[in-house]
């Protein structure tokens, strides 16, 4: 959920399985944000532009985490332990163009306003993996 300005947003995650995960006790998760085209970056490089790593390292969307643990681009937080039924939260602050861009910052958020966060969320436990793709919907305080 999103203030009002859009400067700051809360995202709530909830482990809720799957029923398996009912045995065990504290699973492991983390949370990335995930690229909203997996492609990107692949093609051919020219020169004088952006790195194809560096292509697929920005976060082409509106949010990044901003709380404590993440990683320098804001992608994926450190990971937590949860209990099936326990929940946490994520701050998120919005992203910028990219640095080789001539997009402005109102234009960047004015493309992404009304995109959902692509996350990918992965659980571990018992040397058991999980990994789920979420694209989670963006509120508005009072709007939800």
């Amino acid at each position: 959920m999103a203030n009002e300005a859009r400067s700051t947003a809360m995202l709530r995650v909830r482990l809720e399985g799957p029923p398996g995960l009912l045995s065990h006790d504290d699973i492991q998760i983390t949370v990335s944000i995930r690229n909203d085209n997996p492609h990107r970056g692949n093609s051919h490089q020219l020169a004088g532009t952006a790195t194809p790593e560096q292509v697929r390292a920005h976060i082409w969307g509106a949010w990044k985490f901003s709380a404590d643990g993440r990683d320098d681009t804001g992608r994926t937080v450190a990971p937590q332990q949860l209990a099936v039924g326990e929940w946490t939260r994520y701050g998120l602050a919005p992203t910028t163009p990219p640095p080789w861009s001539a997009t402005t910052t109102d234009a960047w958020h004015r493309d992404y306003a009304n995109e959902p966060v692509r996350l990918s969320i992965t659980a571990m436990s018992k040397g058991s993996t999980w990994a789920v793709p979420l694209e989670v919907p963006v509120t508005t305080e009072g709007t939800a």
